[in-house]
């Protein structure tokens, strides 16, 4: 059996570990994505009809993708934690 300790809580099952590494792993990708369009946004000098970009313009793309994101992550966040009770609801019934 392996043993991990991470936040203070053991997981004795390998798989539960690599669950949350997974999870890790994709918020950092999703992060990194984000971080990615974000500076593109600000970069670009003309946007995708041809009108010529304004600072104010920009940042009226960055509240936009800024509330996209928050969205989706709010919507991740959500899902993981329904799955975290039904799990634990399951444990406790058992």
């Amino acid at each position: 059996m392996i043993y991990c300790i991470r936040k203070e809580k053991m997981f004795s099952k390998k798989g539960d570990a690599m669950k949350i590494n997974k999870w890790k792993v994709f918020q950092t990708i999703q992060l990194l994505l984000f971080i990615g369009v974000s500076i593109f946004l600000f970069v670009r000098s003309v946007d995708g009809s041809g009108a010529a970009n304004t600072t104010e313009v920009k940042w009226i793309s960055f509240a936009i993708w800024l509330g996209f994101y928050l969205f989706v992550l709010a919507l991740e966040y959500g899902i993981r934690f329904l799955t975290v009770i039904k799990k634990n609801r399951r444990n406790i019934y058992e």
